[in-house]
């Protein structure tokens, strides 16, 4: 399956990365790899997408592109009436528009609340819908708070002004008829996820334990469900052409008599969100920034490349790139394309370093050291089960490994075999790099940082409720360190020859990043969770 993926993503130039304003773009997944939570657009050639860290990313009709949000609040959910008229909303009574031209912060006056849902009639009547019952209604020129049941509410959905239907917690269902929200009772007390209809008499709500309800004009009844799989959204193009989307990559369809499930192609995570142009033009998407499309007749994943959690990277040149993986997983870089190697372990990868491009090392758990020749990965006994986590070397006759057991372990390669040296500490190193071999730097956990100068390992610094999981320079003025907060957000410390401090990735990545290397200051890759892969440039 990896190397499938792989090869999809190198097959297809429709995808392009998303970069920020400092330099920092995705390489893989692509276009990013944050979750997205809605999708919406005016035409199949202006779509929208939404998702963490307050990522928007827009399809033109030939490839997904990154916007600045000016937010890194999770945005839930997107809605328009036209292509200069499109809202997006989520955490902190986040509210954004869009007006054909750039995206800005429109007042909520709901700060302490989230909003998951957007829809309306018309650009003057809107509604934005979340936590405790939060009903909030735009009129053209202002939000406004209204008055309705105190249920935390999920989506959206309308077939007129005086017809709006709003889901969420507990089963609950409200409605409004142009002058009050009322609660309507659904028949389920499943918390409901998702709402659309195809006219008044028409309307369909799912929820995260695979139930599908629906309206027919006079009462909410159960007309299906999925026990494997919840459902999170719902979307049609007609009465007999609705789509429900959700857990483990489930799509389901109603074809008027029955919902059948219908398989896509590619990853299997998580959808949250669909909407299409047409019957024969359907968006959805999901998880690590999952995107996939149905024509007509199949569903198949927008190129997206391996999702493997990726923890270390390195290369020769930039045009020679190795990183490795869960799984044992072995990805190279021809400067074009991604793709996939054999490893012989299914044991986690960890680091990754080369003298040359015929003599490269990888490390992972249980004492795992593989060697790559030019031709082949093969094992190389290290003499511990200790879990390796990272390898740098001066040359191929000095070469570092540190991982963890009961304290910092640290091996050396000589040129002939790996031998044990004392860190001095006890907590576990997850990465190690130098500018020569009297100036390597070793990081671990709590922030440590250490420093060999030839006699001996000693501490730099520590004590830090942070995971730093990787380092590398570019000389020993510039040096990179990467990990995340004990949260799981991506950390990025950096070294000026004085002091270490900390540098946002820019980018609004919510993974955690386990490796860093690069060809040069101006060119430097970091790798983490769910296959993220930045670019400094």
């Amino acid at each position: 399956m990896l190397a499938v993926l792989l090869c999809a993503a190198a097959s297809v130039v429709r995808a392009q990365s998303v970069c920020s304003s400092d330099g920092w773009c995705w390489s893989n997944p692509l276009p990013q790899g944050n979750p997205l939570w809605s999708v919406w657009g005016s035409a199949s050639t202006d779509v929208w997408a939404v998702g963490d860290a307050g990522t928007i990313l827009h399809w033109d009709g030939s490839a997904w592109s990154g916007f600045p949000s000016g937010t890194t609040n999770i945005l839930y959910s997107v809605w328009g009436t036209a292509s200069t008229d499109v809202w997006a909303v989520g955490t902190s009574g986040t509210i954004l528009h869009w007006d054909g031209s750039a995206w800005s912060a429109s007042e909520s006056g709901t700060p302490n609340y989230t909003l998951r849902g957007v829809w309306g009639s018309a650009s003057t009547d809107v509604w934005a819908v979340g936590g405790s019952g939060t009903t909030l209604h735009w009129d053209g020129s202002m939000w406004s708070q209204t008055s309705s049941p105190n249920w935390d509410l999920s989506a959206v959905w309308g077939s007129a002004s005086t017809d709006v239907w709003a889901v969420g917690a507990a089963g609950a269902i409200v409605h409004w008829d142009g002058g009050a929200w009322s609660l309507v009772s659904s028949g389920t007390d499943n918390s409901l996820y998702g709402v659309w209809g195809s006219a008044s008499a028409d309307v369909w709500a799912v929820d995260l334990r695979g139930a599908i309800v629906h309206w027919d004009g006079s009462t909410w009844s159960q007309t299906a469900s999925s026990p494997s799989s919840g459902l999170s959204a719902v979307w049609g193009s007609a009465s007999t052409d609705v789509w429900a989307v959700g857990q483990a990559g489930t799509i389901l369809h109603w074809d008027g008599g029955a919902w059948p499930t219908v398989a896509a192609s590619g990853p299997t995570n998580s959808l949250v969100g669909v909407w299409g142009s047409t019957s024969t033009d359907v968006w959805a998407v999901g998880g690590y920034g999952t995107i996939v499309h149905w024509d007509g007749s199949a569903w198949s994943a927008f190129p997206s490349g391996a999702t493997n959690n990726l923890r270390g990277v390195w290369g020769s040149a930039s045009t020679d790139v190795w990183a490795v993986g869960e799984g044992g997983a072995i990805l190279h870089w021809d400067g074009n394309a991604w793709s996939g190697f054999p490893s012989g372990t299914t044991n986690p990868l960890w680091g990754v370093w080369g003298s040359a491009s015929t003599d490269v090392w990888a490390v992972g758990w249980h004492g795992t050291i593989l060697h790559w020749d030019g031709g082949a990965w093969s094992p190389v006994s290290s003499g511990t089960n200790a879990d390796l986590f990272g390898v740098w070397g001066s040359a191929s006759t000095d070469v570092w490994v540190v991982g963890e057991d009961t304290a910092g372990t640290i091996l050396h390669w000589d040129g002939s075999a790996w031998s044990p040296v004392s860190s001095g500490i006890n907590v576990g190193l997850f990465g190690v790099w130098g500018s020569a071999s009297t100036d390597v730097w070793a990081v671990g956990y709590d922030g440590t940082i250490l420093h060999w100068d030839s006699s001996g390992w000693s501490v730099s610094a520590g004590g830090t409720p942070i995971f730093l999981n990787g380092v590398w320079g570019s000389a020993s003025t510039d040096v990179w360190a990467v990990g995340d907060d004990f949260g799981g957000d991506a950390r990025i410390l950096h070294w000026d020859g004085g002091a270490w401090s900390s540098v946002s990735t820019g980018t609004g990545t919510m993974s955690g990043l386990f490796a860093v290397w690069g060809s040069a200051s101006t060119d430097v890759w970091a790798v983490g969770l769910s296959g993220t892969i930045l670019h400094r440039q």
